[in-house]
């Protein structure tokens, strides 16, 4: 077990009940997705988990450290360290080229020299972008832009993989070959990946599937 949730609860301002006593338990290795209506919650769960966010009431224990307990000044280490993102909008800052972009998490951790543009350069090579590693943002396609993104959200060795909504700006070609991408990152390294999703075409390809309404895990 990666990820264990307990008794969820996210209450925002004028009593908006975001999630209601929300369990949920990621296995290491696994793909889950989570799918559900806009408003249902799903999206401050994931928030939750990659501790963006913190819980009205309830814990999130993440590869043995309840994050929950832990003081604000702590959070951005755990994220650095233990969870990569991958975001629809990708994200990616137009100015560095795509080696740039992916070497960009390493730099806060202080590596020694030459080490992050090594280590981004395997991450790109893992997901097919060799030959695209010296291109702006703006000389990629979408389909290469959301590579890039999934290279920077693994190049830590990250335990958990929080993706959310990761293939809504894609056309459904690209959204496969982006899925199979995923799915083979999972089975070689054990990576481990929650999305966030409406698309049929992603629920298929996850391991295990969670439905969401009004704040609360109804299936799955």
């Amino acid at each position: 077990m990666l990820v264990e949730a307990k008794h969820l609860y996210k209450v925002y301002p004028m009593g908006v009940k975001a999630l209601d006593d929300v369990d949920l338990t990621v296995h290491k290795g696994e793909i889950l997705g989570i799918m559900g209506r806009s408003g249902s919650g799903k999206s401050t769960l994931l928030h939750l988990l990659g501790c963006l966010d913190r819980p009205s009431a309830g814990s999130v224990t993440i590869d043995g450290v309840n994050v929950t307990r832990l003081p604000d000044s702590a959070l951005p280490a755990v994220r650095l360290g233990k969870l990569g993102f991958i975001f629809q909008a990708h994200n990616l800052v137009r100015s560095l080229t795509a080696l740039e972009n992916v070497a960009l998490p390493l730099r806060y951790r202080r590596p020694r020299p030459g080490d992050a543009t090594e280590k981004a350069r395997a991450a790109l090579e893992a997901v097919g972008l060799t030959d695209r590693m010296h291109h702006l943002p703006s000389q990629l396609s979408g389909g290469q832009q959301q590579r890039v993104a999934i290279a920077r959200a693994l190049v830590n060795g990250p335990a958990l993989v929080l993706a959310d909504e990761p293939t809504g700006a894609l056309d459904s070609h690209t959204a496969r070959e982006l899925l199979m991408l995923l799915r083979g990152l999972c089975a070689e390294r054990g990576q481990t990946f929650v999305i966030v999703t409406h698309d049929p075409l992603v629920a298929k390809a996850c391991d295990r599937v969670i439905t969401m309404e009004d704040g609360r895990i109804r299936a799955g």
